[in-house]
């Protein structure tokens, strides 16, 4: 998959060099518009739920990059604006633009564009500049407009728009990244699940309370809130082990997992107990791998089950 962000300055005709470059490349586009589009593609919300969460601006916007980092790494994707350069700074399989153009070029167009005097267009530039700056400022911490964070800078008064998405078009062609993989750095792939697990807490996504068992602890109440918020399938304490017995062949001691999740076919135990304990499950995670070499069984700290929602639940995780 490949990623083309696209910045522009207002006036500069950005928009229409990056769908432009879309519709040549077949890419998918994405801009601060089709936001509610992709968010539900990434985040079973319902409409009532997201309008509570847009309340929340730093949840929204952690939201806002989550989805659009997973549709990249899933599609090919041109992004306008949204700060998509500094998202994907680091991702190899991705070519940042910006477009630029003289200040009386930009008055022209918005004059031409908008149908307005000349006051009001200088007006919409410096507001939706502005606008833009406190947009990054505030999620990054960084000046949109130096070119250094670019790849590619075009002036777009020494182009017409079609050389420029021609331009665009053969340096993504050149860089190669139509055939690299997308990979998320680390870093990004733990804001996005950060991202999802406030959304599913602001969303208030509990499970039915007349349908939830008895659980032991409250890890694993959250355990199941959020397998049900991701639509993972679940089962709290299937299946009971023998893993030990005396001279008589008596069970003396069982090992029962927390869970067990039929469509991965994986068992769960969850700790969040002291350490004593912890090796306790450790020695009984030790034996029933032993005894029974067929059953997949991982036990999960906080951070190892954070990791697995991310490979089952997103689906671009690593291995544990």
């Amino acid at each position: 998959m490949a990623i083309i962000t696209i910045s522009r300055l207002t006036g500069s005709g950005g928009r229409e060099i990056a769908t432009a470059t879309a519709a040549a490349l077949k890419f998918q586009f994405i801009d601060r518009g089709a936001m509610d589009n992709v968010i539900g593609q990434q985040f079973p919300v319902r409409i009532e739920q997201l309008s509570r969460i847009k309340k929340d601006r730093r949840v929204y916007d952690e939201m806002v990059r989550s989805a659009i980092a997973e549709v990249a790494s899933i599609y090919n994707v041109v992004i306008l604006g949204i700060g998509a350069q500094f998202l994907f700074e680091r991702v190899s399989a991705s070519l940042h633009v910006q477009i630029v153009a003289p200040l009386l070029y930009r008055i022209a167009r918005v004059m031409r564009v908008a149908k307005v005097d000349r006051p009001a267009a200088e007006k919409i530039i410096e507001e939706r500049d502005r606008e833009k700056e406190a947009f990054i400022t505030t999620l990054y911490a960084k000046d949109w407009r130096d070119p250094a964070h670019y790849d590619l800078v075009l002036n777009i008064d020494h182009f017409s728009n079609d050389v420029a998405v021609e331009i665009i078009v053969k340096a993504a062609q050149a860089k190669g990244i139509e055939a690299t993989a997308v990979e998320l750095p680390a870093q990004l792939r733990e804001e996005i699940l950060t991202a999802k697990l406030d959304v599913a807490q602001l969303a208030d996504l509990e499970p039915a309370e007349d349908k939830l068992p008895e659980f032991a602890h409250p890890s694993e109440r959250e355990f199941a809130r959020v397998m049900d918020f991701y639509r993972i399938r679940w089962e709290y304490e299937p299946k009971t082990f023998p893993i030990e017995w005396d001279e008589n062949r008596n069970v003396v001691k069982a090992f029962t997992p927390d869970f067990y999740l039929p469509d991965l076919d994986l068992f769960i135990e969850l700790t969040t107990m002291k350490q004593s304990l912890v090796t306790k499950k450790n020695r009984k995670v030790r034996l029933l791998r032993e005894l029974y070499p067929d059953v997949n069984i991982k036990i999960l700290y906080e951070k190892d089950y954070k990791n697995l929602i991310w490979k089952y639940g997103l689906g671009n995780g690593e291995e544990t």
